[in-house]
């Protein structure tokens, strides 16, 4: 894994941060490889049941990293990459991921957010898609995404005038789960994960996501009878009894049913 991208596990929660805050997080290609093995390892791991992915210093990530001048965008002979680079994205893995955008998402920044689960951002940050302002098209899969998560006129704005929009204004775009002070995003975001970890099914959590995600493409009969299968499974599985136990008992819940052994093959 890359030097450039920590990984930190405890109580259920993994921690991923982008460590080269003397460069604002300017995003390399051996920190995309390293997201890319950061996701897949907590995806295999059951004892992470919520990522939480921020940024060292006072940017989550601004930007691609263009310490290459003009070769940057230059044609490569091999043009055989997708737009969504990353070797394992943000929406495969089977928990929760929470981005905590402490200060500046820019172009890339923004696109690694717009694929995790949900977004706290800082209200001083800057935020934007500006690849319209330097002759490329946007990266991440985000014609497709952020359409349906903010709606087609806000999405349009953001993508083909290439603006930049505070913490508040993104916030008020529908992009941001919550908006908050810049040294505040990070504890929200760990207590909402830990919340998470400690009260709901892992296997629930990770079936359930990938069910939203997948449904944003399915018709409304396909998804509900993905829903109603994995209903009937869930309903047979010790969880089940567990949390309702749990809730009479007034305790907190012992979940013994995980992504890694019991994930359904037709999810």
């Amino acid at each position: 894994m890359s030097n450039d991208i920590d990984l930190d596990i405890s109580n259920g929660v993994a921690l991923i941060t982008f460590n080269r805050p003397e460069a604002m997080n300017t995003f390399t290609s051996g920190m995309m490889t390293g997201l890319g093995e950061a996701y897949q390892a907590c995806d295999a791991d059951d004892e992470v049941r919520v990522v939480v992915v921020t940024g060292a210093g006072k940017a989550f990530c601004a930007g691609a990293d263009l310490s290459g001048g003009a070769e940057t965008f230059d044609e490569k002979e091999d043009m055989d990459f997708s737009s969504s680079p990353l070797s394992f994205q943000a929406q495969q893995v089977r928990k929760p991921v929470i981005a905590a955008c402490n200060g500046h998402a820019i172009g890339v920044g923004l696109g690694i957010a717009s694929q995790c689960d949900m977004r706290i951002m800082a209200a001083q940050g800057k935020y934007g898609f500006l690849q319209a302002q330097r002759g490329v098209i946007a990266d991440f899969n985000i014609h497709h995404v952020l359409p349906r998560m903010i709606g087609l006129e806000a999405a349009l704005e953001m993508i083909l005038t290439g603006k930049r929009y505070s913490g508040t204004e993104i916030g008020e775009l529908g992009f941001a789960r919550r908006v908050a002070s810049a040294e505040d995003v990070l504890p929200l975001a760990m207590d909402m994960a830990r919340d998470m970890a400690e009260n709901c099914a892992p296997l629930i959590t990770g079936m359930a996501k990938r069910m939203i995600w997948d449904g944003l493409d399915r018709t409304q009969a396909q998804a509900q009878d993905i829903e109603t299968r994995a209903l009937h499974q869930s309903m047979g599985k010790p969880d089940a009894l567990e949390g309702g136990m749990a809730f009479f008992e007034k305790r907190k819940p012992n979940w013994t049913g995980s992504a890694g052994k019991d994930w359904p093959d037709w999810l």
